[in-house]
């Protein structure tokens, strides 16, 4: 999956459709703002937000993001 479509440059913003992966997991960008995804931090899908969601996994032990895709 971390190989669909194209890197998306860390100077480009995210866009509706970018993947952005994590070691184990990955989410879909909603909007400029939003992304959706599958979580244990509520044990649901959830819509969250974009920088609040990278910077609670990265704390949270999940690392870095790894991958940023677009298709």
């Amino acid at each position: 999956q971390e190989q669909l479509g194209h890197e998306i440059p860390p100077d480009v913003a995210l866009a509706r459709g970018d993947l952005i992966f994590w070691k184990g997991h990955v989410a879909l960008i909603v909007d400029d703002a939003q992304l959706i995804h599958a979580n244990g931090h509520s044990m649901s899908v959830a819509y969250e937000d974009t920088a609040t969601c990278i910077a609670r996994v990265t704390l949270q032990g999940g690392g870095p993001v790894t991958h940023r895709r677009r298709l």
